[in-house]
């Protein structure tokens, strides 16, 4: 007979409509590096706990069929430290290798090949290891069709429209001086060619309706948040004042969902140093609830199955 406890329980996980997963490490950081090591270890046990079956490669197996090219769409806008961190791009990288895809076919990418190098990235388009440019590497550039839903109208980036099949997305967890939060939605402003027409009213409801195409939500199948360094204020730019080693990495197959929780994240950061929520600081992150609202995902924080584990 089931108790009355296993009862709630269950019903408590039914109400639930997405999962995060947080996975922390004391150690993931060794004499001011990130440790690849660690970071591999790290994704791995994130991606254990998200698969329904608990382990990762069935989770890969349905997200990635073998034979696909696979995007990894990394953040690296302001240089090394506050970039999505090449140890973490790598890793995962070599987790999708594992499952059984070749190294040229998983391709790390970024909208510049300036900042990608910035970053620590080596840009690399031929050969059997993985491949690492951007959209402005010779060759690439924009698809010549406009993608339009609603208030957005852009060219987007041949690798996310032609040379990928499917993508990680792949951010740095930071707030932003516009947006609120530098998340999974923000960090498709790095896909087309005219993001800066897209930051008034704190960038909403533009992140939402671009992430509503198809050619965008359509071809993510997993969502990762690089979370070892976190800057919670001054962003999207790096201030070390508020700046903290959060020694995290966050993963979901619902983007809005991990924005919800990055969202939270900061607030409780900006709460433990002083500082007002961003909702009372004037940069709410709004383009999360108008996501969920538009069915793009659950931006209820006490809908989302959140997770925490240490390695």
């Amino acid at each position: 007979m089931t108790s009355n406890l296993a009862k709630i329980k269950l019903i408590i996980m039914a109400q639930k409509l997405a999962k995060v997963i947080e996975v922390r490490s004391a150690s993931i950081i060794e004499g001011g590096k990130i440790n690849p090591a660690e970071a591999l270890k790290m994704l791995e046990v994130g991606l254990d706990n998200l698969s329904p079956t608990g382990v990762s490669y069935d989770l890969l197996d349905q997200l990635f069929p073998l034979k696909e090219t696979i995007g990894i769409k990394v953040n690296t806008l302001v240089g090394k430290i506050m970039s999505t961190s090449p140890e973490m791009a790598y890793s995962l990288a070599e987790i999708l290798h594992r499952q059984g895809h070749k190294k040229k076919n998983i391709i790390i990418w970024d909208r510049r090949e300036d900042e990608l190098s910035r970053a620590g990235y080596k840009i690399t388009t031929r050969g059997s290891d993985y491949h690492c440019f951007a959209t402005d590497t010779r060759g690439v550039g924009f698809a010549r069709e406009l993608f339009s839903y609603k208030t957005v109208g852009s060219l987007i980036s041949r690798i996310q429209t032609e040379l990928t099949d499917s993508v990680v997305n792949f951010p740095i967890l930071k707030d932003h001086s516009l947006a609120g939060l530098s998340g999974c939605l923000k960090n498709y402003f790095g896909v087309i060619h005219n993001p800066n027409k897209y930051h008034e009213n704190n960038c909403d409801p533009y992140q939402a309706d671009l992430y509503s195409m198809n050619i965008i939500k359509g071809k993510q199948k997993l969502a990762v948040f690089d979370a070892v360094r976190v800057q919670f204020n001054g962003g999207p730019g790096y201030v070390p004042r508020w700046a903290t080693d959060y020694k995290a990495v966050l993963l979901a197959t619902d983007a809005v969902a991990l924005d919800r929780v990055a969202l939270e994240i900061i607030d409780r950061l900006r709460t433990q140093n002083g500082l007002a929520k961003l909702k009372d600081s004037g940069r709410e992150a709004i383009s999360i609830n108008t996501s969920g609202n538009a069915g793009l995902g659950c931006a209820e924080l006490d809908k989302i199955e959140w997770i925490v584990t240490e390695v």
